[in-house]
């Protein structure tokens, strides 16, 4: 260990006073760090560098756990909005837990009140002071069965087990209100992580590693889901015989992602064939004289109605199923962002079909021009094409409208 770190020859006034103005300058490196992620957000450089949120750059390039990088971005958004609260951090007046918890009450005419009153408290306090100025209603009242210790004897009659199921080792979520009782271990209390952007804690993780390639999953059903999730496997009991949970959920996902690569990016469906290129049938099959003349079908069934796009003589932004499959299969289902040194976004939400050449210029709709983007890179496109005045007054004129704004 180096001796910096070295401090048994301190003495008590020296430990103490050195203690102190470490946290001083603590107070003051943090509120510059804000200060850079506000202005970092503000200039879009994360999306320049190939991330898709600034919680992702935090992540991923500086190296911060989540719910560290979770708790900078929530309070540098709140500094973003009220610029006064990073001189307040700064002096050590608020502290990153009191910015995530009032982020959700923050408004112009009560953030200098709001700031004020939260000056110096912990968080417990905060989050008291809070519920009584904004009070919320009564949670629902529940038992639920806890988990319990593989090695602790459960005394009879202290709770009902599920019934076994077939011996399947993957982890099953809990559905309705009550947990699957399953061995674990007492562990320390922890703060859940915030979520980027809301201000508020999120629930512990709902994808928990339990060891290689398996998973816990935890989430709460509300009534309708658990019928829904009943009936499923009802329905699936031939192909799932033991009603197992885990597998049930994988078919239904597995099926629901079928469906949807199909219906956004045709991947899986059929080609529209042209009915010039209709197959052709023997006239022998139609009672004809013999001799091998070949009949198009056309010529001898009543011709359907074909429904193709309305042409107009201008482009349309309506994307042909094919060019979306071969975007999709071209940029492998991820975001095709590229940063200036090489590195491309990693994302797989959000994704949307960008026009390299923008529609309103004449961008046409094929796979030369098409590309997967996440919504935050095509944003920034979208601001390097006709800039930041111009689509923040777009999307206050969408949102106005109550629409979503339509790809360019």
């Amino acid at each position: 260990m180096s001796n910096q770190y070295r401090l048994v020859e301190l003495g008590n006034s020296e430990l103490l006073a050195g203690l102190s103005e470490l946290i001083r300058q603590g107070n003051e490196l943090t509120a510059r760090a804000l200060a850079h992620l506000v202005e970092l957000e503000e200039r879009m450089l994360h999306l320049e560098l190939g991330f898709s949120s600034l919680f992702s750059y935090c992540v991923q390039a500086l190296g911060m756990s989540e719910g560290s990088a979770g708790r900078r971005v929530t309070a540098a958004r709140v500094c973003r909005r009220f610029p006064e609260a990073i001189d307040r951090v700064a002096r050590g007046e608020l502290h990153l837990c009191a910015l995530c918890a009032l982020a959700p009450h923050l408004q112009p005419e009560n953030a200098a009140e709001l700031f004020d009153s939260c000056r110096g408290k912990t968080r417990r306090q905060i989050e008291e002071s809070l519920a009584a100025r904004f009070p919320r209603p009564d949670i629902r009242e529940q038992i639920r069965r806890l988990p319990v210790r593989a090695q602790e004897a459960v005394p009879p009659n202290e709770h009902v087990s599920l019934p076994p199921r077939a011996s399947d080792n993957s982890a099953s979520p809990a559905i309705g209100p009550e947990v699957p009782t399953m061995p674990t271990m007492p562990t320390m209390p922890t703060m859940p992580a915030e979520v980027p952007g809301s201000g508020g804690p999120r629930r512990a993780r709902e994808l928990e590693p339990l060891s290689a390639g398996r998973f816990g999953v935890h989430f709460t059903a509300d009534a309708e889901l658990r019928d829904l999730i009943e009936r499923a496997r009802a329905l699936a009991r031939h192909q799932l015989p033991t009603g197992d949970l885990a597998g049930l959920m994988k078919l239904m996902v597995a099926r629901f992602v079928q469906q949807e690569e199909k219906r956004r990016f045709g991947i899986g469906a059929r080609p529209r064939r042209a009915r010039a290129e209709t197959e052709t049938v023997h006239s022998t099959e139609r009672g004809a004289p013999p001799g091998g003349v070949e009949v198009s079908r056309e010529a001898t069934e009543p011709r359907k109605p074909e429904l193709r796009p309305v042409t107009t003589g201008k482009l349309g932004r309506y994307v042909p199923v094919a060019v979306r499959r071969e975007t999709h299969d071209r940029d492998r289902g991820r975001c095709a962002f590229i940063s200036a040194d090489g590195r491309r976004c990693n994302a797989r939400a959000f994704l949307e079909l960008d026009h390299i050449k923008p529609f309103a210029r004449s961008g046409r709709p094929d796979a030369v021009n098409i590309r997967l983007l996440c919504k935050a890179h095509n944003l920034l496109h979208a601001r390097n094409c006709f800039g930041a005045r111009h689509l923040a007054a777009k999307i206050a004129a969408n949102r106005r409208l109550g629409r979503t704004p339509p790809s360019r």
